[in-house]
């Protein structure tokens, strides 16, 4: 999704608020940033494992959905606890490519 220009006065501005805080912040380095950050925000963080939750929100699915895609091997989950779950990333990004291959029975 490719946003609108933020005007210059919108950026000199919150570059100014946040100066206080980021004393090098310059309305460019905001924006550099900003562009950057939405560049990124379709991808896949692979660092880390994911919430249930978390895995829910990238598939646009329910946790309900979740559990039965764990439950039918279409994700990795690694049982921490009975009430911890945690998915592998990467086979949520295998489920957003490949999608549910339906299996012979």
């Amino acid at each position: 999704m490719q946003s609108e220009k933020i005007p210059s006065a919108i950026l000199n501005a919150a570059a100014l608020l946040l100066q206080p805080y980021l004393p090098d912040l310059t309305p460019q380095k905001l924006e550099t940033t900003l562009a950057a950050k939405e560049k990124n925000a379709g991808e896949l963080d692979l660092s880390r494992k994911l919430t249930r939750a978390e895995c829910a929100r990238i598939l646009g699915v329910s946790v309900n959905s979740v559990h039965r895609y764990i439950q039918n091997g279409y994700l990795r989950a690694i049982n921490i606890s009975p009430r911890l779950v945690r998915v592998d990333p990467e086979s949520v990004q295998e489920l957003l490519t490949n999608g549910i291959i339906a299996r012979e029975k």
